[in-house]
């Protein structure tokens, strides 16, 4: 396992942190635990109006939840002696329905299973109604003919691996990740938060800058592109100030409504990043970071590489670690472990940048933990 000076990183990330704190609203925090121990953990900011962010202080992660998903359906799969080779159909017989009877789990959970957007157009749906978007996502017609091409699902995925972890343990994703992880760790990270916490959350901020003109935000400006269906079906768009409300802070959204403090998700990818405990076995945690979807991504215009249910590192989303795999979220947030290093990093700001990608803040960290 690689070594690097602990003091020197401490204070190029402190100083970068302070830089993203003058320079935006609201708050944030930054973590990193390093083969299980914490190495660094700073907070600033404000968590609403009038309200200073403390250490304990948790915040809605967005997409960033789908990697912690993705550890749950890992470690059920594991548990239950299942091949990611496994037609889903296999553990959900409906799924089957419209040529779908031979997707892989190892297609679905690498975004490979043509399902980003639900057919017909599924704005109707509610985003808290979990049957109904299982049971639509089960009955469609892939988005496109399965051609080993991938497109991210930013909404639907969330809900297709909530329903695979119910027909394998009986068990909602939420409650699964409570039992298995969130409690005997003391992690502070919900897939809904609990009523008597839901006032404690950071508020959410929108982005006070457009998104760059470019492929991407000319496909999300098309209603009928993949791309915006896929950012907002089921539920339409999800502004802060949707997200903000105590019913969305109470639902279990897998796909984008994890809420957490950067300390409990930073400790959680070093778990990943290590040998995971007693917890994954050696195969499991390689799945983590093996990737299997890799190039141009029909949702996000851009160059992504999936393994089974993370993003990897082969565009450098996470700076040098060659083997390091985690997940962004809209508006800046990030997790990922670096094996190399046994090192769970979390940044996780209130104030978001436009975008679907980490920008140039969540960068500046990266690159301030690797000296680059």
């Amino acid at each position: 396992m690689s070594s690097f000076d602990h003091g020197e990183v401490r204070e190029r990330l402190r100083l970068a942190f302070q830089e993203i704190i003058a320079e935006t609203s609201g708050g944030s925090s930054l973590a990193i635990y390093q083969e299980g121990q914490p190495l660094l953990s700073i907070y600033a900011g404000e968590a609403s109006p009038g309200r200073a962010w403390e250490a304990s202080t948790p915040c809605l992660i967005w997409s960033a939840s789908k990697g912690v998903a993705a550890a749950c359906i890992l470690h059920a799969l594991q548990t239950q002696g299942i091949s990611l080779e496994t037609p889903v159909s296999a553990l959900w017989p409906e799924f089957a329905s419209k040529g779908k009877q031979r997707i892989t789990l190892a297609e679905l959970l690498s975004h490979r299973a043509g399902l980003a957007a639900i057919e017909p157009q599924g704005l109707g749906l509610s985003i808290t109604d979990h049957q109904s978007v299982a049971e639509a996502l089960a009955s469609q017609v892939p988005n496109w003919e399965i051609d080993g091409s991938h497109a991210y699902g930013a909404r639907t995925f969330g809900f297709l691996l909530d329903e695979i972890i119910r027909r394998i343990t009986g068990k909602p994703l939420g409650t699964y990740w409570k039992l298995l992880f969130q409690d005997p760790m003391a992690l502070n990270l919900w897939f809904g938060l609990p009523e008597s916490l839901a006032e404690s959350a950071a508020m959410v901020i929108a982005p006070k800058t457009p998104p760059v003109p470019g492929p991407f935000s000319e496909a999300f400006g098309d209603p009928s592109s993949l791309t915006r269906r896929a950012l907002s079906e089921p539920g339409g768009l999800l502004t802060p100030s949707v997200m903000n409300t105590s019913e969305m802070r109470k639902a279990s959204l897998p796909s984008l409504g994890a809420i957490a403090t950067a300390d409990s998700l930073a400790k959680f990818y070093a778990l990943l990043a290590g040998n995971g405990g007693v917890i994954f076995q050696p195969e499991t945690l390689a799945a983590m970071r093996t990737t299997l979807a890799n190039g141009p991504d029909r949702v996000l215009i851009d160059k992504t590489s999936f393994s089974s249910g993370f993003m990897t590192n082969d565009y450098g989303v996470y700076g040098t670690g060659k083997n390091s795999f985690g997940h962004p979220g809209a508006g800046g947030s990030l997790g990922f472990a670096d094996p190399d290093l046994g090192l769970g990093f979390a940044f996780i700001p209130s104030a978001m940048h436009p975008g679907a990608l980490p920008g140039s803040r969540t960068q500046k960290l990266v690159n301030a933990l690797y000296g680059t």
